[in-house]
C-alpha cells in the first residue's frame, strides 16, 4: 500500500481534485443552483429595464 501511494500519489490527488471540481461546478450550475438563479434574475432585470415583454 505504501508503494502504491509513493508511486501514484500525484495521480490520485489529481483525480480527486478533478472529481471535486466537477462536483462543485455541477452543483453551482444545477437547475436551482445559486449561479442559475443569479443569471435568471439578471435576465429578468435586463428585460424589465428595457421594457421588452
Amino acid at each position: 500500500m505504501k508503494v502504491i501511494f509513493e508511486e501514484y500519489s500525484g495521480i490520485i490527488i489529481t483525480a480527486v481534485a478533478i472529481i471535486a471540481l466537477i462536483a462543485v461546478v455541477s452543483l453551482l450550475l444545477a437547475a436551482e443552483g445559486p449561479v442559475h438563479n443569479a443569471f435568471v434574475d439578471l435576465i429578468d432585470a435586463l428585460f424589465s429595464k428595457t421594457n421588452v415583454s
